[in-house]
């Protein structure tokens, strides 16, 4: 009996080391995710402002620093290389409720960031589905600043501009899945200084700047 079993037991051994090589063979092994290719999402954050409206003559500073939220879309594109470095290219246009209030001798200013976007350039190393990551590129911005007068000439637009300059930042994105991917991001934007709207033709120096720091999270869709 017991020869029996031992040569049941040698013919079946073949058989049974084939089969979970046969089953090796079906199952899929996870391959390395993928971070090559076009991305579009939306975000939302917290930008909190720093600008100074200033007046040569009579030599008048006013901080205007306008905060608050802001929520958009983006567009992108990534390229992943052999080394776990990837390198990308991504545009992002953001409306804001930022603004912000402050006293002036005749009333009060009011200032608003209208829209804001950028054009960058993105590069990060790879920790599979994570993707710490840092980016600079262009950035733009529509700044408006209202003298509220109180009075029954109304208020009056002071400064109405699109300002351009560049912004800084870094951030981590993780892929929760193949196709969905999330981010938390900090941006530094310089938008520079432009002439106020209203000392156009006027023989004095009066300028607004304007500078944000940012934070957003997003999610994006891979195609």
């Amino acid at each position: 009996m017991k020869t029996i079993l031992l040569a049941t037991a040698f013919i079946l051994a073949p058989v049974g080391m084939a089969s979970a090589a046969d089953i090796n063979e079906v199952l899929p092994i996870d391959a390395a995710y993928s971070w090559s290719g076009l991305y579009a999402g939306v975000h939302v954050g917290y930008a909190a402002g720093t600008s100074d409206f200033f007046i040569a003559n009579p030599g008048v500073t006013r901080p205007l620093d306008p905060d608050g939220f802001i929520g958009g879309i983006h567009i992108g594109f990534n390229q992943e290389m052999a080394n776990r470095f990837v390198l990308g290219a991504e545009a992002d246009i953001a409306y804001n409720d930022v603004d912000g209030l402050t006293s002036f001798s005749s009333g009060l200013i009011r200032s608003e960031i209208k829209w804001s976007g950028s054009a960058r350039l993105r590069a990060g190393y790879t920790f599979d589905r994570t993707l710490p990551y840092v980016t600079a590129g262009v950035a733009a911005a529509k700044y408006e600043a209202t003298l509220i007068t109180g009075t029954p000439q109304g208020n009056i637009l002071i400064h109405d501009e699109t300002h351009i300059g560049w912004t800084v930042g870094a951030g981590v994105e993780h892929a929760f899945t193949d196709k969905w991917l999330a981010r938390v991001e900090y941006r530094f934007s310089d938008f520079g200084s432009q002439d106020l709207s209203l000392a156009d033709g006027v023989n004095t120096i009066a300028d607004v700047d304007l500078q944000t720091h940012d934070i957003r999270v997003g999610l994006s869709y891979k195609f």
